[in-house]
């Protein structure tokens, strides 16, 4: 007699990737088989990985009352997309570390990632597809395509016959952004840059591993780092320049970058940087900055000289208590605002210019307004277009300096001196172009003039 399953339960998980049956005891002169438990599965919807070793122990154990797993869906196998393990640091380093006293370890410090050839740059792992999965109910679960990268382009590189790991060819610097690998020329000293050496003109990163010695000059359209002390030289770098150990300058040295200034200390020197400078300590400098100044450090100071950034000057100390006649300024003058107007205007009547030219051209071109030879139509536009051409270079040379002198005030805006330790007598500070000269201790004090303000106004930090 075949048995009844009225008061049998098939429970399906909410996932649908497991499935459980709950029999009862078989009546008295009824068979319970494994194909009784196999087709009740069925017709409740469980047609994929039924587990017949389990339903046979059920059957042959008399597991009653109890919930059994007897189906099991098949889970997928998420694919893998393809990847590259680069084996060097894909962001420049461009902040050292900070010591337990609050100042900067600047010989921590490295714009520059130099490989050499034979250094495996970068292993491409390929996109390993995955494996679709069923649920119980034999549904398909599919599982995304694997997805493969480009492969890099670039220079200095070799790439391997499988095409998947990348080897340097040559001694330089590496740079990646957008699947795009470049080994970039690199100039490394592995000595003291001394007066046999004398001079380095490159168009690229210089590395100097040992001292900069006075006399001696450096030129780079990249970045410049010496790992040893500056002496009475003379640095200039399009990127920024990095001094592990400082400058002593002697009052002979000369650093000018295109970007920033980090050095422990900066002694006797003249800096100028279009970004920032920062250092543990300034003395009798004179340095000028684009963007910011800050000195870091429990013993942090600027002593002497004159400091000057167009945005906020951040100090621990200025000035000493031998009252060392000391400059920290902050700010823009006036000069701007005049420079700004001139440049306005002289950019409006070149586009006037322009405007009229084209207009001239387009003049001479049309058969119903002249009708002069073609020769006579073809000097004249000829001239035309090289006014053209002088007039659109100036407009695009007055644009950028423009753009350069607005982002320059837009620093000034937030001018302001800060100490967060002491200032002394001796020290004079500017913002703008409005004077405070110190004539006793101020400690903790910002330094900084309110908009439509014509003081310097100080306020505890």
């Amino acid at each position: 007699m075949a048995v009844s399953t009225e008061k049998w339960r098939c429970n399906i998980s909410d996932d649908s990737m497991t499935a459980t049956v709950f029999l009862t005891e078989p009546k008295e002169g009824e068979t319970l088989t494994v194909e009784d438990v196999s087709h009740y599965l069925r017709t409740n919807g469980v047609l994929y990985g039924i587990i017949y070793s389990e339903i046979e122990k059920a059957v042959r154990d008399r597991v009653f009352l109890k919930d059994i797993v007897v189906a099991r869906g098949k889970n997928l196998v998420e694919s893998q997309n393809g990847y590259y393990d680069f084996l060097f640091n894909l962001g420049e380093i461009k902040h050292p570390t900070i010591r337990s006293d609050g100042s900067v370890d600047y010989q921590s410090m490295s714009v520059i990632q130099s490989v050499s050839p034979g250094d495996t740059l970068a292993v491409y792992h390929p996109a390993v597809p995955g494996t679709s999965g069923m649920d119980v109910k034999n549904r398909e679960i599919r599982c995304k395509p694997a997805k493969e990268q480009p492969q890099l382009k670039g220079s200095g590189f070799d790439v391997s016959f499988d095409g998947n790991t990348y080897t340097a060819n040559m001694e330089g610097r590496v740079e990646y952004s957008n699947f795009k690998l470049h080994v970039r020329d690199l100039y490394e000293l592995r000595k003291d840059l001394d007066l046999v050496t004398g001079r380095i003109d490159f168009r690229g990163d210089v590395v100097v591993h040992g001292n900069v010695c006075t006399g001696t000059y450096i030129r780079a359209t990249k970045s410049v780092t010496v790992d040893g002390t500056v002496e009475g030289a003379t640095i200039i770098a399009e990127g920024d320049i990095v001094l592990k150990k400082g400058i002593q300058g002697g009052g002979r040295a000369k650093l000018v970058s295109g970007a920033n200034v980090y050095a422990d200390f900066i002694e006797f020197s003249e800096v100028k940087a279009k970004g920032c400078v920062e250092a543990n300590i300034i003395l009798n400098s004179i340095v000028s900055a684009g963007k910011s100044v800050v000195v870091k450090g429990k013993r942090g100071a600027i002593i002497g000289g004159t400091n000057y950034s167009v945005g906020e000057m951040t100090t621990t100390h200025a000035g000493n208590k031998a009252e060392v006649k000391t400059v920290v300024a902050s700010g823009i003058s006036d000069d701007y605002d005049k420079r700004h107007h001139l440049l306005t205007s002289k950019a409006d009547s070149a586009k006037e210019s322009i405007k009229k030219i084209k207009k001239e051209i387009e003049m001479i071109r049309d058969v119903r307004i002249t009708n002069d030879p073609k020769d006579v139509k073809d000097a004249k536009i000829s001239q035309l277009q090289r006014r053209l051409k002088r007039d659109e270079r100036m407009l695009e040379h007055v644009e950028k300096e423009l753009a350069e002198i607005e982002e320059t005030i837009n620093v000034g805006a937030e001018a302001a001196v800060s100490v967060e330790d002491t200032v002394n007598p001796g020290v004079t500070v500017r913002i703008d172009n409005k004077e405070l000269k110190i004539s006793n201790t101020m400690q903790h004090v910002k330094f900084y003039r309110p908009a439509g303000s014509s003081d310097i106004e100080v306020k505890t930090i």
